[in-house]
Order: C-alpha cells, then sequence, then structure tokens
C-alpha cells in the first residue's frame, strides 16, 4: 500500500541518476587498474604540465570535420572446411586385374541391372618355384628300302647359360636381382628355397653366382674401356666388413674401389682385400687424364702425379 505523502516518482529519478553516476566512477577506476597503458586515468594536474603546441584555438576549430561519408563494405567469408581427400592413386594399367563379381542375395525377379560398383585391390602372389622339363622325342629313321636302320635322330636342347646345370635362366637372374639390387644374401636366400621344400647348399649358390658374373664379364670390360676413355674420372676408396669364411664371426677390412667417369655418368666398382697399390695400378694402366680424388692416397701410385 503506497503512502500518499512520498513521491515515489522523484525517489526513482533520484535512484537512477545515482546509479549512473557510480557506473560512471566505476569504469574509470577500472580503466585506471586494468587499462592497457595508454588507455589509463591522466590526472588534471599532469594534465596541464603537458607541452602545449603554438596553434591557435580558431586554427583547430577549422579543421573539425563538418561532414561525414558513408563508407560500405563486403563481409566474405573464409571457408575454413578441410579440403577434400583426392583419394586413392589409381592403380597401374599393366597390371593383370582379376575380375570378382558379387551379386546381391535374392534379387527379386524382372529387377533391371542399371550399373556397377567397381572396387580394386592391390594384391600379391609369391614367387613360384616350378620345373621346366624338356621332352625329346627319339625317332629311329628308316633305310631307303623301307627298313629299320641304326640311325637315331633327336632334337637338341635349347642354349643354356650354365651347361648341365639344374638352375634356369629365370631362377639365375632373380638369384643375382635379390643380391645385387634388394642386397638379400645366398643364405636367405637358401633359407627361402629351403621353406619352399627346395634344399640347396650354400656352395652351390655361391657357384651359381659366380659362374652367371663371369658370363656378363664382356659387359663388363666395356663398360671399363668407356669410363678410362675418358679424360677426367673422379677415384675414391671406401673401406667394408667382409665375412671372413675361415675364421667363423671375424670379419676383415675390404675396399671398395670407385672409377666413376662424371662426365657420361658411368661407373665400376672394384673389390680389392687390401689398400694396396695393386688393385688401383691395375685398373689404371696406361690411363692418361686427369684423377679427382678425395685423398692423398693416389699420388702414392706410379705414374700419378699430383
Amino acid at each position: 500500500m503506497q503512502h500518499p505523502d512520498i513521491d515515489y516518482k522523484e525517489r526513482y529519478e533520484q535512484a537512477e541518476q545515482t546509479i549512473g553516476q557510480l557506473k560512471h566512477e566505476l569504469a574509470i577506476l577500472k580503466k585506471m587498474i586494468f587499462g592497457s597503458r595508454h588507455e589509463k586515468f591522466v590526472s588534471a594536474e599532469a594534465s596541464s604540465q603537458q607541452l602545449s603546441l603554438d596553434i591557435a584555438s580558431e586554427e583547430v576549430h577549422a579543421n573539425k570535420v563538418t561532414s561525414a561519408q558513408r563508407i560500405s563494405y563486403t563481409r566474405i567469408k573464409v571457408n575454413t572446411e578441410s579440403a577434400p581427400h583426392p583419394g586413392r592413386n589409381k592403380l597401374p594399367d599393366h597390371l593383370r586385374r582379376e575380375e570378382i563379381i558379387i551379386e546381391p542375395d535374392n534379387v527379386p525377379s524382372g529387377s533391371k541391372r542399371i550399373g556397377q560398383l567397381e572396387t580394386e585391390v592391390l594384391e600379391y602372389k609369391a614367387a613360384e618355384l616350378y620345373v621346366k622339363k624338356y621332352i625329346r622325342y627319339k625317332y629311329l629313321t628308316p633305310e631307303s628300302n623301307g627298313t629299320a636302320s641304326s640311325n637315331i635322330i633327336t632334337a637338341s636342347l635349347p642354349g643354356m647359360p650354365l651347361p648341365k646345370c639344374i638352375a634356369g635362366p629365370g631362377l639365375l637372374s632373380q638369384m643375382i636381382i635379390d643380391k645385387y639390387i634388394d642386397h638379400l644374401p645366398l643364405h636367405r636366400q637358401m633359407q627361402r628355397l629351403d621353406r619352399a621344400g627346395v634344399k640347396l647348399p650354400y656352395s652351390t649358390l655361391t657357384d651359381w653366382v659366380g659362374a652367371a658374373a663371369n658370363l656378363i664379364t664382356p659387359l663388363y670390360d666395356a663398360l671399363v674401356s668407356h669410363v678410362f676413355s675418358s679424360n677426367y674420372i673422379q677415384c675414391d676408396e671406401s673401406p667394408m666388413p667382409v665375412l671372413d669364411k675361415d675364421k667363423k664371426g671375424k670379419t676383415h677390412r675390404g675396399y671398395f674401389w670407385a672409377y666413376q667417369d662424371s662426365i657420361n655418368k658411368l661407373v665400376i666398382f672394384d673389390y680389392q682385400e687390401g689398400r694396396n697399390k695393386e688393385g688401383p695400378t691395375k685398373m689404371l694402366g696406361d690411363y692418361k687424364g686427369t684423377i679427382q680424388t678425395a685423398t692423398r692416397y693416389m699420388t702414392r701410385l706410379p705414374k700419378v702425379r699430383e
């Protein structure tokens, strides 16, 4: 129940005025405490001590903005969504495709096929060891009078890389690639053959690889001739531990000598058991040209001048 002698409207307006004043003072205090350095409160005394510019007030008033210009802008929304995945790389076309047709279960009668979905999966089939059996029929030729004779004819075997060897060219090639390209030692290749049920002595594998290397000696000789026909080669040796078959678990230090024709991008490697001069002397022979090397050891070789 309102009292008739109290002016509630006047009290409300006074309260509103007091609240506004308090809010203003609170804002000033917050700016003094939390504001950045250039926003902090500056007292009237400090303000009066500032230097004044020698500019007439009339000039200041003349520089006041007398008109406002409306500026409009267009807000561009930046797409923050990640780019879609480009998808899998296409599998090479030269690979053999094995198609597997999968039909849905319980296709209603009268259904019409409208398309297909294709999914490609890269698979691997393990290498296969097999026996190639050559069968050569023998024939006994007849005499001119139609009677049987003692003359027997048969076809010749096709040429083999290693005569009287059970290893075919495909197996020899794979052994060399595994050893010298993929760095799979012969004893591991022997274990792989053993898992396939083919037991071969380690010495047999080394004999096969050595005999196959002899077959390509003409190619190696041609490479050596091309490299040393250049008037500028680079040469260096690299040490490496080599297993010693006479001392189980022991190694000795061997050396790979590399000779590179950097102009034609050709390189040859020569293995030596030691670092003596016989190896590079034999390789260089009567070479006449410039040799670049990272070691002064080459200058101690005969016919080599620094």
